[in-house]
């Protein structure tokens, strides 16, 4: 969480995470955690990353295997 906030920070823009969800316990209680942690679920436009922003986006994904999509807060 605190690598997407970083993230996020250092991009000027908002991210939100999305993951296929898994049958196992333990990972849908981790992910019930961090959805708590992130509060109400808000409606917001896609932003427009430039390619240098979406190529640190894409990294980002890769290492949390995560799909992240920047929005306009």
């Amino acid at each position: 969480m605190q690598t997407i906030k970083t993230l996020e920070q250092d991009l000027g823009m908002n991210l939100v995470a999305v993951s296929c969800r898994s049958l196992d316990p333990e990972r849908e209680e981790r992910v019930r955690a961090m959805m708590e942690e992130f509060g109400p679920q808000l409606q917001a436009e896609p932003a427009e990353p430039d390619d240098e922003q979406l190529g640190r986006i894409r990294k980002t994904e890769e290492s949390l295997g995560l799909s992240l999509v920047a929005v306009r807060a």
